[in-house]
């Protein structure tokens, strides 16, 4: 691994140019990855590649996340050891759906003290089975230190609260400054036991340092007997400044001591040489839905080098009733407006943050919508952004016979929700394959054509078609997209002019190559049966057969023959003529020319 070299701007930009070296010898498995700097407000990997990276919030590691997957009938102790087998199947799904980055939150009171000291839990434990599984299956992580939420028996000493607003008790009280500082030395420092006791700043893979999620503060000075701390500290700013209490100075104030608790942040992460990259969370601004433009105008004129913004269609909807389903409205127009317009997330485009701060999105969904459409347009907007990670909120680690329901405001699993899973397939070979700072537009109000990527809102239908693949979310015709002659790999659901299928899950083909010819197999994989009922619950059957035919030019039916792949094993499956037909059950299969 070659020295890593940092370049932020900012008033340590010269000291962090020069870089420096980790202490500790690799381990394998970390060829894997490429550690990230900075340039010109641009995010590169240390062979000079620009970043492109697509993933999902995937919360293991936070109490809150386990509590809120348990259904009220369904809520057993806690036990670390079936979280973590959970978690394993979750990260195969993941992977599968073609993740390379996820996003954790930390939440101090689920492994901190009121000091900020690291205490043994099972949620410590789950962080360095994160950590240590992310380094195994060379998967990104993106770190956000500092979050609500409570923890166990409602500890939560450094935020003390769960309610959003009082984070910003966390950047201007000295105690919880000094405790957060605490917290985040030792938590870099951390010794990671499932990885012969590899420090966490030494992770490559670690490349995404996010201060705090969502540092909301009041848009008023609040009350003393609310705050009598925080209030205290601004009492003492007032005088010191010879203000008078009103709403310049509260902004004044606000704007000044978020600028001081991001640069303090900053530099601690400097100081213990931490390469991820540091962050700057800048949370919604969904027109009047955000708390003012001081945390705006603060990291613009901050030392951080990159901020992150979140995306999220129907969330002003879905408040007017918390169980609506939003997947029949369209969205496109939404995606446009917030391009355009200031008051949502046209400032992105203003010179403070264009070409002077990099920029990733934290969080995006389809709120309450299970459409596959705005999963794609989406990743054309961030791109149009100029946006180099994103990660959705989040991957549901669904137990099996726990799915949630269709209205649920954020639904993205492999298996309970495939058409969604095929959708963000194709969002992500729309993010990795789109240039930046295209400005977004939309060749029509309810459909899109660009690169070779095509979606509708009419059809509820996304696809990305290249020479070598091939990925849908419904039945796909021919004139809907330009196809490739042979897609070597072919991402799924429903049928297409190169596959019939019947069944209600996703599928997986591959053509196994060999020096550049087609050769003689292809590799099948195929998910479960997964629907929604009439109440909207999703019903999952992991055992029904369907039928599949393929229709890939070159294929005759007497020269191949299929075979189910079960622990290693294969057992021969029936064609039926006259195309290569056969029934497959969710598994892995394997086709062979004779």
């Amino acid at each position: 691994m070659a020295c890593m070299v940092l370049l932020l701007v900012g008033a340590a930009s010269s000291e962090r140019g020069k870089g420096w070296c980790g202490e500790i010898p690799p381990l394998p498995g970390d060829e894997k990855f490429q550690r990230i700097y900075v340039e010109d407000a641009t995010l590169f990997h240390e062979n000079g590649r620009e970043v492109a990276l697509w993933g999902v919030n995937f919360q293991t590691a936070m109490s809150w996340e386990w509590g809120r997957s348990r259904r009220d009938k369904f809520k057993p102790k806690f036990d670390v050891d079936h979280w973590k087998s959970i978690v394993e199947r979750s990260f195969t799904e993941i992977q599968q759906m073609g993740c390379d980055v996820i996003r954790i939150h930390l939440c101090p009171g689920d492994f901190a003290d009121v000091d900020g000291n690291l205490i043994e839990t099972d949620w410590l434990d789950m962080l360095d089975y994160t950590m240590s599984e992310c380094h195994r299956r060379g998967i990104y992580v993106y770190l956000a230190l500092l979050n609500h939420l409570g923890g166990e028996k409602g500890r939560d000493a450094i935020l003390n609260s769960t309610l959003k607003e009082h984070k910003w008790a966390a950047m201007v009280v000295p105690q919880k400054l000094e405790a957060t500082d605490n917290y985040i030395r030792q938590l870099v420092n951390r010794k990671n036991p499932y990885d012969q006791g590899r420090v966490y700043k030494s992770y490559p893979g670690w490349i995404i340092a996010e201060v705090m999620n969502e540092p909301m503060w009041p848009n008023e000075a609040p009350s003393k007997a609310e705050f009598p701390e925080s209030v205290s500290v601004y009492e003492e700013w007032l005088a010191a400044n010879e203000k008078q209490i009103g709403s310049h100075a509260w902004r004044t104030f606000k704007t000044e001591k978020i600028k001081d608790y991001i640069n303090r942040i900053d530099r601690l992460l400097y100081e213990e040489q931490v390469p991820a990259v540091t962050c700057w969370n800048l949370f919604w601004s969904q027109g009047p839905v955000h708390q003012g433009w001081e945390s705006f105008d603060a990291a613009a004129a901050s030392t951080v080098p990159m901020i992150s913004f979140s995306t999220y269609p129907g969330q002003s909807d879905s408040q007017k009733g918390t169980s609506q389903d939003l997947s029949e409205q369209n969205y496109l127009p939404y995606l446009k407006q917030s391009y355009e317009d200031p008051e949502y997330q046209g400032w992105l485009q203003e010179d403070r943050f264009k070409g002077k701060k990099a920029s990733i999105v934290y969080e995006y969904e389809t709120w309450h919508n299970q459409s596959t459409y705005m999963y794609p347009a989406m990743a054309k907007y961030f791109r149009a952004q100029g946006a180099q990670v994103a990660t959705m909120w989040t991957y549901y680690l669904n137990e099996e016979g726990h799915e949630l329901p269709r209205s649920h405001a954020h639904h993205l699993n492999l298996i309970s929700t495939p058409r969604k899973a095929a959708s963000f397939l194709v969002a992500r070979e729309i993010f990795k394959n789109t240039p930046r700072y295209i400005p977004y537009a939309t060749t029509e109000d309810d459909a899109d054509q660009f690169g070779h990527a095509a979606l509708s809102y009419p059809l509820d239908l996304s696809t990305y078609a290249d020479k070598n693949h091939l990925v849908y979310t419904g039945d796909l015709k021919s004139d809907f997209v330009q196809l490739p002659r042979i897609p070597k790999q072919i991402s799924g659901y429903g049928s297409s002019p190169f596959i019939q299928y019947k069944g209600k899950g996703m599928y997986f083909l591959e053509a196994v190559f060999e020096e550049g010819q087609f050769s003689n197999h292809w590799n099948v994989k195929v998910m479960p049966h997964a629907v929604f009922d009439k109440e909207g619950q999703v019903v999952v059957n992991r055992e029904k057969e369907f039928s599949m035919t393929l229709r890939i030019p070159g294929m005759a039916r007497s020269e191949w023959q299929v075979y189910r792949v079960n622990s290693g094993k294969r057992s021969r499956v029936q064609i039926q003529p006259p195309a290569i037909t056969f029934h497959v059950a969710p598994g892995n299969y394997e086709i062979i020319k004779r």
